[in-house]
């Protein structure tokens, strides 16, 4: 497509709501310079789609009139789809109300609501075709683990493990091997209180470890080096024996790989255990309501155009079964058609184009949408057998200790807060990687911790635990 304008979507939305939409989309690469001039110029589009952080928090974004609030709106009845979600929905009415506002009751986004529960989409991952090869069961325990890549170093003569550390798929999001030690690369949600993960004993263990597969060769030694597509070509060139991935990647994944390789096969494991009765608490998860990455925005210039009423309402149509129904399969007898026994199936021409070779997930912005805020199925999607397995594997292990989508921060909290996390954040991640390469020793792992609490660690661990307490309060 040229702009999504083309999308089978936006046709059939403009057709059953009278609205045309109009796209501006960013220099590639320049998002969030091109959203800080648009904010400084006060040249603002109608709706901001899952935009970079607002400086200040999204509430300061309603203070700096950049941002709408809707609570008006909601109380004058406008969002009728939108409030019955909040007070009636059947599963869920109780996280949702909590999960769409702030700590004092606003309501100042549109997020992307999962009415059939969202289930964890990134994990770990093993090539069952080397397993057999090498006479191997799937790994339980952190020892399982060292043998098996061990064994694969050997035999197939890599460095089989590709481990990623700031990107959204590796130890950040799926707590690739530090949830085995229960700890984690960010703040997590011990027990009810707030604490930050790389400060724990178990986040030394995990270095250690990570240390010592490094120094066996056990681990890709260019894994600082790799971007997304990097890793992921690596992974796909039959150079990798265990990584950790997202399901919607696996396919491509699969498909580059058994070009080389006809017996390319992998299947999602569990999170490694380090002690016999260990349980694993931390695991890639999502809320019902996902976080700030699928929210969207009005801006103030609605009301200055007059618009803002009509977008309310052409909005809420999106929280309706009908909406949500249209944004998560696209228009019947387009892309999809309901069969007889309450079914349906994909029929969009170009799914089914072996000349294209195209899998679901490059086409669908043809006729759905994905990162917005709406009424969602998250089954309306083409998932591969081994996605459907991955999504039970993970699912198995709790994910009780992962901090909450959607804490809420006053501006001054917000800004004291981003002041203290940006100096340890950029810490954390430049003395993890040399931890694990061997640039420092491990024994100065307590100057490592002394370092971050010296950063103000303290203050923000109270600011975060206070988040999480009104959070918690919420309610009707």
């Amino acid at each position: 497509m040229e702009g999504l304008h083309e999308s089978y979507f936006f046709k059939e939305l403009e057709a059953r709501t009278g609205v045309r939409t109009e796209f501006v989309y960013p220099p590639v690469g320049e998002a969030e310079a091109n959203f800080t001039m648009r904010i400084a110029a006060h040249d603002l589009p109608h709706i901001f789609v899952t935009p970079p952080p607002y400086p200040g928090g999204e509430w300061q974004g309603v203070v700096d009139e950049i941002y709408l609030e809707l609570t008006p709106y909601y109380e004058r009845g406008l969002m009728p789809n939108f409030s019955w979600m909040r007070n009636n929905h059947h599963l869920f009415a109780e996280e949702i109300y909590r999960d769409t506002m702030d700590d004092e009751g606003r309501i100042f986004f549109w997020p992307k609501v999962d009415v059939v529960p969202s289930h964890p989409w990134s994990g770990l991952w093993v090539r069952t075709d080397w397993l057999e090869d090498l006479g191997l069961e799937m790994p339980e325990t952190i020892d399982d683990w060292t043998h098996m890549l061990r064994t694969m170093r050997d035999e197939k003569d890599v460095a089989p493990l590709a481990i990623n550390i700031p990107l959204w798929y590796g130890v950040a999001y799926n707590y690739m091997f530090v949830s085995s030690f229960e700890a984690g690369y960010d703040w997590i949600n011990k027990d009810g209180e707030v604490v930050f993960g790389p400060t724990l004993p178990g986040y030394r263990q995990w270095l250690e470890l990570m240390n010592k597969w490094h120094a066996e060769g056990l681990i890709d030694p260019d894994f600082p080096a790799r971007d997304f597509a990097g890793y992921n070509a690596h992974i796909a060139g039959g150079n990798i024996g265990a990584f950790g991935l997202a399901y919607g990647e696996i396919g491509p994944i699969l498909t580059a790989g058994r070009a080389i390789d006809p017996d390319f096969s992998a299947e999602a494991v569990v999170m490694p255990t380090s002690y016999a009765g260990q349980v694993i608490r931390l695991r890639q998860n999502n809320a019902i309501v996902r976080g700030r990455g699928n929210r969207e925005y009005f801006t103030t210039r609605l009301v200055d155009d007059g618009l803002d009423d009509i977008a309310v309402v052409w909005k809420d149509y999106w929280y309706s079964q009908d909406g949500g129904d249209l944004a998560s399969y696209g228009p019947e007898g387009v892309s999809f058609r309901w069969l007889p026994d309450g079914e349906y199936e994909w029929i969009f021409p170009r799914l089914f184009d072996e000349a294209e070779g195209l899998d679901f997930w490059t086409i669908m912005p043809q006729f759905k949408v994905h990162n917005m805020g709406y009424l969602r199925d998250s089954t309306a999607y083409v998932f591969r057998p081994e996605v459907f397995q991955a999504i039970d594997t993970w699912a198995t292990q709790s994910a009780d200790w992962v901090m909450p989508d959607h804490l809420a921060f006053t501006p001054e909290e917000e800004e004291e807060l981003a002041g203290i996390m940006i100096d340890i954040y950029t810490y954390r991640d430049e003395m993890t990687l040399r931890f694990i390469v061997g640039d420092e020793p491990i024994t100065n792992f307590d100057d490592f911790v002394s370092t971050i609490e010296g950063m103000g660690l303290a203050r923000a661990m109270e600011i975060m635990n206070a988040s999480l307490d009104r959070y918690l309060a919420r309610g009707r």
